[in-house]
């Protein structure tokens, strides 16, 4: 990916090495799933190849800011779409849960040298969801949250002096997340009981309470004169396990330490039986199941081709693959607590353009393939159950819809 040194750029390099830059900073934290919960709250910095009339110099500052939209209905299990006895999915017969989150990440972006920088974002989020099994009473009702998300501060650094790289170069980047976001936030849930408040879901909190650590990396290659290749990847470290948020919406959730002391309490024999086998294998406890809340980890990888469309204003066409989600165990520490781990593969059409000190972006990653993979607590389960292994189900969203916009001073 990198190539050799280089001291009489030409002007379609510069302009695509820079607006491949501006497409590419347009959203970069996983974002496009809905119930599997990744969050917002990263901008690549927006000074990735910059060259020319465009280069990032010592001293220079950069604010951006980025919308995403996402709109999740669509239930999957592993990779099949959920389907009742009947047949129906469940967009089909009407028990989907839908969730319309609305990113807005603020970013400052400072460049100590053409090689180095560092950013800051500051991600706020408004998210509406609706679902009928998580109010008892019936019907379908909405629980909200929003406000300001999880603060990350991250620093870059080009392999070769971009001055001395137009044709080619990588950028590495390390950050830390700060649990700024409220990770604790309550709603009004209609219950048989009437009126009860409960933390929301976990895919519609802010923050998820945990401090955390990013790695990333970006490249790009010219090929020809306009067209150029690209790859990015992302990595959020959450080394803590879980939150101690409860995952309780109107009733407890099904694969609970809770429940089974419910069911056991209640004389059901075979609650009975599955607490004693899950105290046999020391799963009898509010952490090792989906009692509460957990801190995961989140990936995102992305690349493909990007063409110069008219260099006089840097606009440039870029069509590629990414993929992005949750894993089912984290890379550092444990892996309790509530998650919907899985992951989206998508295309993503972009366009950009920069003009003077201005840089204007948009993506739209439509999904290709989602799998929602079984989590830890729904292996351990499995165990308990003595059935195996059974994935549960999440909400994916069709598409998302990403626009930015970015002005250097």
């Amino acid at each position: 990916m990198i190539s050799g040194p280089s001291n009489t750029p030409t002007r379609s390099a510069v302009a695509v090495s820079t607006a491949l830059a501006a497409l590419l900073a347009s959203t970069h934290d996983a974002a496009a799933q809905g119930c599997v919960a990744v969050r917002g709250g990263g901008l690549c910095s927006l000074n990735h190849a910059h060259q020319g009339d465009h280069a990032m110099v010592d001293g220079d500052w950069e604010v951006s800011l980025s919308y995403r939209w996402l709109h999740s209905f669509r239930h999957f299990a592993s990779d099949r779409e959920t389907r009742n006895a009947a047949g129906l999915t469940r967009v089909e017969a009407g028990t989907e849960v839908i969730n319309d989150s609305h990113f807005f990440d603020v970013g400052v972006s400072y460049t100590f040298s053409p090689r180095y920088s560092a950013s800051l974002v500051l991600p706020f989020v408004y998210s509406d969801r609706s679902s009928l099994y998580e109010h008892s009473a019936g019907g379908r009702h909405h629980t909200q949250a929003g406000g300001l998300g999880d603060l990350r501060l991250s620093g870059y650094a080009w392999v070769i002096d971009p001055a001395t790289a137009p044709k080619g170069n990588i950028q590495f980047g390390l950050g830390m997340k700060f649990p700024t976001g409220d990770y604790k936030a309550t709603d009004t849930y209609q219950t048989a009981r009437g009126p009860e408040v409960h933390y929301v879901d976990q895919s519609i909190q802010p923050g998820d309470g945990g401090w955390g650590f990013s790695t990333e990396m970006f490249g790009y290659q010219r090929i020809a004169d306009r067209l150029s290749a690209y790859v990015q990847g992302f990595y959020l470290f959450n080394p803590e396990s879980e939150n101690g948020v409860s995952s309780r919406t109107s009733n407890f959730r099904g694969k609970t330490y809770q429940a089974l002391l419910n069911g056991a309490a209640a004389g059901n024999a075979t609650a009975i039986a599955r607490l004693d086998r899950a105290e046999s294998l020391g799963y009898a406890n509010y952490k090792s199941l989906e009692d509460n809340m957990s801190i995961a980890d989140q990936y995102m990888v992305r690349g493909g081709l990007s063409y110069l469309l008219w260099p006089k204003y840097s606009t440039i066409l870029s069509l590629g693959g990414r993929v992005e989600g949750v894993p089912s165990e984290d890379l550092l520490g444990t892996s309790d607590g509530f998650r919907r781990p899985g992951y989206t593969v998508s295309i993503e059409p972009g366009i950009s353009a920069s003009y003077s000190r201005y840089t204007l972006a948009v993506t739209a990653p439509v999904a290709l393939y989602r799998n929602r993979i079984a989590s830890e607590p729904d292996k351990r389960w499995g165990e308990i159950t003595q059935l195996g292994t059974v994935p549960g189900d999440a909400a994916f969203a069709d598409y998302v819809i990403t626009a930015a916009f970015s002005f250097r001073f």
